[in-house]
Parts: structure tokens; sequence; C-alpha cells
């Protein structure tokens, strides 16, 4: 059994050496930023971009999908399998795909775009287009979350405060939602998470347009041939933000289980 252990133990070790290592090049190498070699416009056109763009699909995903995901946890339905599986498949598949489903169908000459144009909305290469990419990355990771965190609370609690006379809106805001909140939360910065980290369907869906579509993944790529500073300062930041993210969601996890 200590042999197996130390086996465990010295793969453990592997695993994390070889997770953490690029990290650690990145932090050494992101000492050597030389601040004044900054281009601080395309810094701040980015981060305004991803910003702006993400909070507006936030908006729209907790819309869609806080129904969506409490309608799956206390709903069984003919084909539920099949349907969920069609509600995670964008958490799978290649960003490159992603973008090209999203020019078929919302693209200037695509399934719905072309019907948008007439109408004098322009999809592709817009902040239009950078929006409905983040809705559609985001929307699977905000339902699968929202749908665990409503699976959760208990059932018995809903029905007891509708006998007792309440509607279903105040069953939720009294009941549901409270027990549910912690969930939710994790759930939402996970999508936020994973809609401002996008990168191949933006660029395929939404160009790398300076001020308009660029957002921070694409300033890295394009500061990769330009501005080496520019792609470590992002980077960074990005990283701190996703660190940020990480050790709130497991706090808030953490406090959900006690």
């Amino acid at each position: 059994m200590k042999k197996d252990h130390k086996w465990l133990r010295l793969n453990y070790v592997f695993t994390l050496t070889f997770t953490v290592l690029p990290f650690l090049a990145f932090i050494t190498r992101g000492r050597l930023i030389e601040f004044n070699a900054l281009d601080w416009h395309v810094i701040s056109s980015s981060l305004w971009v991803s910003m702006k763009c993400s909070l507006i699909a936030m908006l729209i995903v907790i819309l869609l999908g806080l129904p969506t995901g409490y309608y799956i946890a206390r709903h069984s339905f003919k084909y539920k399998i099949f349907f969920d599986t069609l509600f995670n498949l964008p958490m799978i598949l290649p960003p490159a795909v992603i973008g090209l489903l999203l020019l078929l169908t919302y693209g200037s000459h695509g399934f719905i775009g072309r019907y948008l144009l007439a109408m004098g909305i322009k999809t592709s290469f817009s902040s239009f287009a950078v929006i409905l990419t983040f809705i559609f990355v985001s929307l699977p990771v905000f339902i699968k979350g929202v749908s665990v965190a409503f699976s959760e609370v208990d059932e018995q609690l809903e029905t007891t405060a509708r006998i007792l006379g309440d509607s279903p809106l105040q069953m939720f805001k009294r009941i549901t939602f409270p027990l549910a909140k912690k969930g939710l939360i994790v759930s939402l910065l996970m999508a936020w998470t994973r809609g401002l980290s996008e990168f191949g369907a933006t660029i395929m869906f939404a160009g790398n347009l300076k001020g308009v579509t660029q957002t921070l993944p694409l300033a890295i790529y394009s500061a990769m041939e330009s501005n080496m500073n520019n792609a470590l300062f992002i980077s960074f930041f990005m990283f701190i933000l996703a660190l940020l993210v990480l050790v709130s969601t497991h706090l808030l996890s953490e406090e959900r289980d006690t």
C-alpha cells in the first residue's frame, strides 16, 4: 500500500509540475514587461470591447438561461437527454466550427443574417457579432450550472410554499433563488469567463477590428507580431482575472457545501 502511495505521490508531483511550469515561465517573463513600450490605446480599446460586449451578453444569457436551467432541473420530458446534449454541444465544439456555424446562421448571407441585413441590421464583423459569439459559447455553461444549482434545492420546500399560498414568482423569490444563489453566481462567473476568453469563433465571425471587434484575446494575437509587451501585459491581466474568478467560485462552492 505504501508503494502505491509513493507512486501516486510521484504521479501527482509530475502532473502538477507539468501544469504549473508554463505559468511559472509566464510569470518570470512577465517581470520583464517594459511599461513604457505599452500601447495603452490598443489595451484600453480591447478591454472596452470585451467588457461592453460580455456584460451585454451576460444580461441576455441570464434572461435565457435562468428559466431554461430551472425547467431542465424540475421537469422530465420525452427526448430530454437529446435536447440536453444539444445545449451542451457548443461547449465541446472546436471554436472554428462555432465561428463557421455563426457565419452560416447570422452572416450577411446566412440563414437568418440575410433577413437582418435587409432590415438594416449588420451582424458579421460588428460588435453585434461579438455579443452573439459570447452568448453562444457562454449560454451552455450557464444553463448547465444553473440546472445543477436548482436541482440541489429540495423540491419539497417549493411544494410547501405553493401549498401555503405563494405564487410561482413568490416561491422562486423566497425559496428557490436564495437557496440556489451561490450556485447561480458561480455559473455566471464561469459563463462570463468562457465568453471573455473566446478567440477562434470571434475572429471568424466578428473579425479583428480595433476598437470595434478586437477583444482581449484578439489583441494578444495581434500584439504577438508587433508589440510583445502588449501581449504579455494583456495575458497577465487575463491570467489574474481568471485566477480571481477561480478563487471566488471555489470559495462560493465551499460555502454551499457547509
